[in-house]
């Protein structure tokens, strides 16, 4: 874990302070996209950016779809305006995101806590009574408030929010926003949770419910930062840096492989394969990394 740590903190120094408003405008799309699409959102990553970028809200598509979509990028422009501010209350953080994130969804229920019991789908964990919650929630942003910004606290964070449960709906997209504010304070720039990751992620927040697996849970939060960082310095990193190498479209990536590209999009429906981006008109990109694994 230790090594990957290192490689993280040397990733982070990679990337230019100049990149840092391009990086943020994209990531307004992309992490709306992938947080919402594991938690069941149908909406692609273009229809995702329509509705982010041009206020797109109607289509084929549930209308709940797309004001999630709408929301998260709002709830992301919140945690952005709150980079660079100094010492503030936690839990009033939590309860405006959780807010911002079901406007117009469930407003009975937005920004307030859960009085009913819940279950996570999936898990064994027994989550706490809503009796409980209140005052954990409590605790929880006291020793937040209390504690320098960094990789471990923003790790927690995000696990100890989606264990206690504070919330009806919308406890895995406040704890991912929650995390991402924290990193971002500390210096690091957000984790990307693609939706390929989305059953090694739900994994390595289960076993450390169930089986106290706390080394395994870093070690998972710590490679999909990584990876993040690995993008990052693809797609906004200084030319010169070594990780960096034009991308290619479906057709090049193919040609490059010596495949077809029906095998190429087999590979995507079936998620061996991800697009590393897309470009403006929503085009898939692919990188020659990517590539080299395939041949």
């Amino acid at each position: 874990m230790y090594k990957i740590f290192k490689q993280v903190q040397e990733l982070s120094q990679k990337i230019s302070h100049d990149s840092f408003e391009a990086i943020i405008k994209w990531l307004r799309v992309e992490l709306t996209y992938t947080s919402n699409n594991i938690e069941g959102n149908t909406l692609t990553r273009t229809e995702t950016a329509l509705t982010v970028e041009e206020g797109f809200t109607s289509g084929s598509k549930p209308i709940k779809d797309y004001l999630e979509a709408k929301n998260h990028a709002e709830a992301f422009d919140y945690i952005v305006s709150l980079v660079n501010q100094g010492k503030m209350n936690y839990e009033d953080v939590i309860l405006k995101i959780h807010s911002l994130i079901l406007n117009g969804i469930d407003d009975n229920n937005r920004g307030r806590y859960r009085n009913v019991r819940v279950r996570i789908a999936g898990a064994d964990v027994v989550l706490p009574n809503p009796l409980k919650v209140p005052d954990l929630m409590r605790n929880y942003a006291e020793k937040l408030d209390k504690k320098q910004d960094n990789l471990l606290k923003a790790f927690e964070a995000h696990y100890k929010l989606v264990e206690i449960h504070p919330f009806i709906d919308g406890n895995g997209r406040t704890a991912r926003l929650l995390m991402n504010l924290i990193l971002m304070r500390a210096g690091y720039l957000p984790v990307i949770i693609p939706p390929i990751e989305r059953k090694r992620y739900i994994a390595s927040i289960n076993s450390r419910n169930t089986k106290n697996n706390l080394l395994g849970y870093y070690e998972y939060m710590l490679k999909v930062l990584k990876k993040s960082l690995d993008k990052y310095i693809k797609l906004f990193g200084d030319q010169d840096v070594e990780t960096d190498q034009p991308l290619m479209t479906i057709g090049e990536f193919a040609k490059y492989c010596s495949v077809p590209v029906s095998t190429v999009r087999y590979y995507l429906r079936i998620k061996k394969l991800e697009p590393i981006s897309y470009t403006n008109a929503g085009y898939m990109l692919f990188s020659r990394e990517q590539a080299e694994k395939i041949k």
